[in-house]
Formats: structure tokens, sequence, C-alpha cells
């Protein structure tokens, strides 16, 4: 593509002296009087910042002195070239930037970030999410942190984290023989079973006791609070299945229960519940 841009551009210079033997041309430098550029008349070809750092595979001589300087003239040899470096294909250096906002995975507001510069310009810089880490700016956001502290999450993933717990469905299987009461090392264990590693004190059942077996609450569901890192909060479906050790006694298992609604153990928890239902099908239909 390049040496298709270069032959076309080359292809439109025309001498404006007709008489110059191109001998001559070739022998001294054009000047703009010599040279009738004329634009491009592709549209598809546009001229493209880049940059070539070539060097001579064979020594020019030296002119002695008192010499013509126009005499001595250049050998085919010393027209070759090797090249050195090309920039296009070099590694660019990580721009830093200072957020303005709180974003996800990378930093909190006011937290000086290092990020290719692509990534800089167009999803940072533009949308107005960060300015560059300039002396100036390091100097007027020194005190953003401490000014938006209560707005800071507690870590650059904590945030991601309740939004991907709040898409769960925990599955919580109690025994179908002996009586038992949930509490929070059931619910710890439920969410190791999915590989979630929650302690007990992160965890918030509801205020109401939940006690069985009953299969009046099969595949019925419950709210729990998980706290994370002691400031945010994730709202976490819980559904209780039953299960017994003999196998003839075991309740038909429903497929992929996750995505289906299931119905409330409080009628109070009916309309968040919902919410996350309809959170987790949007999701899911957008992966989809």
């Amino acid at each position: 593509m390049m040496l298709r841009l270069l032959v076309h551009s080359l292809n439109n210079l025309h001498l404006k002296n007709v008489g110059l033997p191109i001998s001559q041309a070739a022998g001294r430098t054009l000047t703009a009087r010599d040279v009738d550029a004329k634009p491009v008349a592709d549209p598809f070809l546009q001229h493209v910042r880049t940059t070539f750092i070539l060097r001579r595979k064979n020594k020019v001589p030296l002119v002695k002195a008192r010499q013509n300087p126009s005499k001595r003239r250049l050998k085919n040899r010393h027209f070759i070239y090797e090249l050195v470096e090309d920039t296009n294909i070099k590694k660019k250096e990580p721009v830093k930037v200072i957020l303005t906002t709180s974003i996800d995975g990378l930093g909190s507001k006011g937290q000086t970030v290092e990020v290719s510069q692509h990534k800089a310009r167009n999803e940072l810089l533009l949308p107005g999410l960060a300015v560059y880490a300039s002396p100036e700016n390091l100097k007027k956001y020194s005190n953003f942190v401490q000014e938006h502290k209560e707005d800071q999450p507690s870590s650059e993933y904590s945030r991601q984290t309740a939004r991907s717990l709040s898409l769960r469905v925990i599955s919580v299987s109690m025994n179908m023989s002996n009586p038992w009461q949930i509490e929070p090392w059931h619910i710890r264990v439920a969410f190791r079973k999915a590989g979630i590693i929650v302690p007990e004190e992160a965890l918030t059942l509801p205020s109401q006791p939940i006690t069985g077996p009953d299969l009046s609450l099969e595949n019925k569901e419950f709210l729990v609070r998980v706290k994370i890192n002691d400031k945010e909060e994730a709202l976490v479906r819980c559904r209780i299945h039953h299960y017994a050790t003999d196998v003839r006694e075991r309740l038909p298992w429903v497929r992929e229960f996750w995505k289906h609604p299931g119905e409330p153990i409080f009628p109070e928890e009916a309309s968040v519940l919902n919410d996350l239902f309809i959170n987790y099908k949007a999701r899911f239909s957008t992966n989809k």
C-alpha cells in the first residue's frame, strides 16, 4: 500500500521545464519552480505519518578540497540502503493519565494510571474520563482523591465484583431428612461450591429464619447481602434445593435453573428478586 501510494504520488509530479534533460534533473535538487504537484485523484489514497530510518550500505567518499562537488557523481551502490528501524512496528510507550471518574478494572477517581496510547485517546481522553498527567494537572488534581474519598470504590474491581455477584443464582442444597435452619456457614459453602470464596462475616441473611426440611420451599429464592471490602454491597439470589442421600428419594433436577424465575420465600423481597432476574436476562440476551 505504501509503495502504491509513493508511485501514485510520483506520477503526479510534472516538470514545468520540458526542455530539461532527465539526467540533469536527476543530478541536482529540484526546486518548487521545476515541479508542478497535482492533488491525488484517488480519494482512498490518504497520506499517513510513517518514518523509516535508513543508512547507506556503502560509504560515500568525501570530496577533496578545491574539487567541484557536482563533478563527483554518486554510483548506484551508494543508493543501496539498509533498514535500521521501522517506527510503525515499534512498541509505543504507555501514556500516564489522571482519572476524573472511577473506572472498573482500571482505577479510582484521581488515580494516575498508565494505559496504551490508543486506549488513552479513544476511551479516556476523548470521552472526558481522564486528563494527561502533566505537571500542571498533577498539581491541580493532587487533592482530588481526598475531596472525593466517599465516592471512591474500595478497589478497582469492587464495583465490577458487586455487579457480577448480583447476576448469580446460588444453589443452597439442604438435607431432605434431617431438620435444619439456614445459617451463614450454609451460604458460605454454597458460594464455595459455585467457585466463590466469601467469609461468613461478609454475609447477611434475612431477618426471618428459614427452616426445613420443607418441600414447599423447593426452588424458591431469598436474598443474601454480600459485603465487599466493608464498603460495597451486593444482593445475591439464593435458591433452596432439597437433597437426599438415597438416589430413589431425590427430587428431579431442574436443568439450568438460574435461567428461570423463582418464587420468593418472603413477599417483601419479590420486587428486588424480579429486578435482579431482569438484569440477568438483559445481560444474558446481550451476550448471546
